[in-house]
């Protein structure tokens, strides 16, 4: 069932040209160069530490990996990480 609504909604942000990410929940993630990282539509830090940020999403984990990892600012629905990224990837 839980298919059926997902498909809905982006069917009707395809039809009501909207973002899928704003009418799904699906994260953003947006990254500036090697030094910022900004998601939006998380769900909560997992793990924090300065050389691994884990950042719960709808469907996956975020991984952020690197050097000297802050978090710069957080909010109900958006994030920014900064220091020296290494890499940004989904998984369980």
């Amino acid at each position: 069932m839980r298919k059926i609504g997902d498909h809905l909604k982006k069917t009707a942000s395809n039809w009501l040209d909207i973002p899928q990410d704003v009418a799904t929940n699906v994260p953003r993630v947006m990254i500036t160069g090697s030094h910022r990282v900004h998601v939006v539509n998380h769900l909560g830090v997992v793990r924090f530490r300065d050389t691994e940020i884990r950042i719960k999403t709808v469907k996956e984990t975020l991984f952020i990996t690197g050097k000297g990892l802050t978090i710069q600012a957080i909010h109900s629905e958006e994030l920014w990480v900064e220091g020296e990224i290494a890499e940004v990837k989904f998984g369980e």
